[in-house]
């Protein structure tokens, strides 16, 4: 499986979600810098234990003794630091650019709450533990940045544990656009019970055009297995392999070929209200844009449909997929534009309470240079390559939501 999967990711927000994580029949067409002041041994601590020129200091002009620290000029032993000129540790290091206190003595200006302080620029922010050239390097590890464990997956979103850092402030968290509670639990807890998991769609969903069938459910299947994780597929249509690594393959889904958002939203309710389930999976579209249905009032349609589910299955958690490009470069352009306009609504609808990610698997079609030839079987549909990047990027979306296999 090629690598550019492991670029996907998802996204929450909040207690509930924030996004902020790349089909007719049965083969229907559907579809910081080291050398900033405030180093170890840089030049820049300002002042060291006490402070260089740091009128203000502990006694006189520059710290407890003579102008510099407690014994020569910039801190407790040399220029500028407990060690060296800079300060106590290093740029953006536990207390900053500018030493333990810094220039400026205890509050002012580099001091333990400003600038080059505990909480301030240099600080807990920019350059301290958490800040850019902290700990965790630019985001640190409650720091504003890109991503998170951010947009497109739970273990290789963009930024990871450096840029945005550990928990993304910004866009990202912990799982995908948005990131997501850490409280919020849509699996049952009863041990040895199964997650449900709904894929809905079209074509794409049910397998087409692929032997056996599966769809990228086959993939995701076995990431569940070889993680330990407790699932089965529902819906009200079947097809499939009959085992997936010597286990029996659960059949089940809602995947219809050649289907567009409207058929799909005819069929919904009764599907949630038959399977019961905890996580949807939501790919739709790709009809609706090869086959050139209103394409502008498309995303309308999808953010009707993803009320629709939303209403119907409030505690469960749905997953917005984008839809994946096709081989013609044109229609392209419309789905990509399809796509940016739904991640909005079903941000929106995160942002409002409701358990939605939107995961951007065009993204990750459109990183493989050769997905056209490695991951399509025809114009619209995934070979068996192609399936198996879609199972792995749905199953690193919703992977911290399973239960561990009895």
């Amino acid at each position: 499986m090629a690598s550019s999967i492991q670029n996907c990711r998802r996204t929450l927000a909040g207690a509930s979600m924030l996004a902020l994580a790349a089909m007719s029949g049965a083969c229907s067409s559907d579809s910081g810098d080291v050398k900033q002041a405030g180093g170890a041994t840089a030049n820049g601590g300002g002042g060291g234990a006490v402070g260089s020129g740091g009128a203000g200091g502990a006694i006189g002009n520059g710290g407890a003794l003579t102008s510099g620290g407690a014994v020569s000029s910039g801190g407790a032993m040399t220029s500028g630091g407990l060690v060296g000129s800079g300060g106590a540790v290093t740029f953006g290091g536990a207390v900053g650019s500018g030493g333990a206190v810094t220039s400026g003595g205890t509050t002012a200006s580099g001091g333990a709450m400003t600038s080059g302080g505990t909480t301030a620029s240099g600080g807990a922010s920019s350059g301290g533990r958490s800040g850019r050239g902290g700990a965790a390097t630019q985001g640190g590890e409650a720091g504003a940045g890109v991503g998170g464990e951010g947009t497109g997956g739970n273990q290789q979103g963009e930024g990871g544990s450096t840029n945005g850092g550990t928990a993304g402030a910004s866009a990202g968290g912990d799982t995908g656009s948005g990131g997501q509670s850490t409280g919020f639990s849509p699996c049952p807890t009863t041990a040895g019970t199964a997650c449900n998991i709904m894929p809905v769609g079209d074509s794409i969903t049910e397998g087409c055009c692929t032997a056996p069938m599966g769809g990228y459910r086959i993939e995701l299947f076995h990431q569940a297995l070889t993680n330990s994780k407790n699932i089965t597929f529902v819906g009200t249509l079947t097809n499939g392999p009959t085992t997936v690594d010597g286990e029996a393959f659960p059949q089940h889904h809602e995947g219809h070929g050649g289907w567009k958002i409207s058929q799909i939203a005819g069929v919904i309710d009764n599907a949630i209200n038959q399977s019961d389930p905890h996580i949807i999976l939501l790919k739709i579209g790709t009809n609706d844009i090869n086959g050139n249905d209103n394409i502008a009032t498309a995303p309308d349609r999808l953010a009707s449909l993803i009320d629709q589910i939303t209403g119907d299955a409030p505690d469960a958690l749905l997953v917005v997929s984008a839809i994946i490009p096709t081989t013609n470069d044109g229609t392209n352009q419309n789905v990509k534009n399809y796509n940016s306009a739904i991640q909005q609504k079903a941000e929106a609808a995160a942002n409002s309470g409701k358990h939605v990610i939107f995961v951007d698997n065009y993204a990750l079609f459109e990183a493989n240079a050769n997905y056209k030839t490695a991951w399509m079987a025809d114009g619209l549909h995934p070979n068996s390559d192609g399936y198996a990047a879609l199972g792995q990027s749905f199953y690193d979306t919703v992977s911290e939501f399973l239960p561990n296999a009895p």
